[in-house]
């Protein structure tokens, strides 16, 4: 490989550095972000030298010119040459750039959240991928995966802890025998739930908003209701309507804990 000077990408929000060889002429006009003209020049050097240095330099003039595909198609080349941790992050850079537009503006979710899993098998182990999960975590929000998205949030700011501990939860929720429903409305009655607290569930039958009202008790204040709508609820657990006619007037529930920081998820308890 040729020697290197090194140039900063131009979007602010991505932060990468790419190596480039030293072709003064080509370095100055990406210098000048006059990368047209460079275009130009490149094509022009690959006609007689067809190196792997200089399809690396195309790919990345294509990258800053928005025309992410081709550009990671010369750094595939490149690669094919010269398998380099250096040209591995460009082509790596690049799938995220592409993977960016794609889920905006272009609202393709599914083909950015193919770049974005490209990127991160591309991005060489010694790299930050902490920006890589934060878009894959957007791009999974917009598909409405949101255990999935917020795992990546969570990697995506190095919180291993809370990400194990996470990970423990959807295990269980997926696993459990256990009766579960989700207390709602707890900021309305200014409570704050607490894992291992015990509420009891009594039956509003005077409710006029909803007939199979499950309020929750806690030290004898209503401090939230069993959830009964499909925005409030989440997979593996019971409604009201469907947990009324299994509790009585000795029926509680213990708080277990709460899920992606707004379900508080509860355990019936039968007496």
């Amino acid at each position: 490989m040729k020697d290197y000077l090194y140039i900063d990408s131009d979007d602010d929000a991505h932060q990468a550095k790419f190596k480039v060889s030293n072709t003064p002429r080509i370095d100055h006009l990406i210098n000048e972000k006059r990368f047209e003209e460079a275009l130009v020049e490149i094509e022009q050097v690959l006609k007689s030298d067809d190196d792997c240095t200089n399809w690396n330099l195309k790919g990345i003039i294509l990258n800053n010119l928005g025309r992410h595909e081709e550009a990671v198609e010369c750094f595939d080349k490149s690669l094919g040459v010269e398998d380099s941790s250096e040209i591995q992050l460009n082509k790596a850079n690049a799938l995220y750039d592409w993977a960016k537009v794609t889920f905006f503006p272009e609202g393709n979710n599914d083909k950015a959240l193919q770049l974005i899993n490209n990127a991160l098998e591309t991005l060489p182990e010694s790299e930050d991928a902490s920006e890589y999960y934060f878009l894959k975590a957007e791009i999974l929000e917009g598909l409405e995966e949101l255990a999935e998205s917020h795992k990546n949030y969570l990697m995506a700011h190095k919180e291993f802890d809370r990400l194990k501990e996470f990970e423990r939860q959807l295990d269980y929720l997926e696993n459990t025998n256990d009766t579960l429903f989700v207390i709602t409305g707890c900021g309305f009655y200014n409570f704050t739930p607490e894992p291992g607290m015990t509420v009891d569930l009594v039956r509003d039958d005077d409710n006029e908003h909803d007939p199979d009202a499950i309020a929750v008790m806690f030290d004898n204040k209503i401090i939230g209701y069993v959830a009964n709508s499909s925005y409030t609820l989440i997979d593996n657990v019971k409604s009201a309507s469907e947990l009324r006619e299994m509790i009585d007037e000795n029926s509680r529930g213990t708080i277990l804990f709460i899920h992606l920081g707004e379900y508080v998820l509860t355990k019936l308890t039968l007496f």
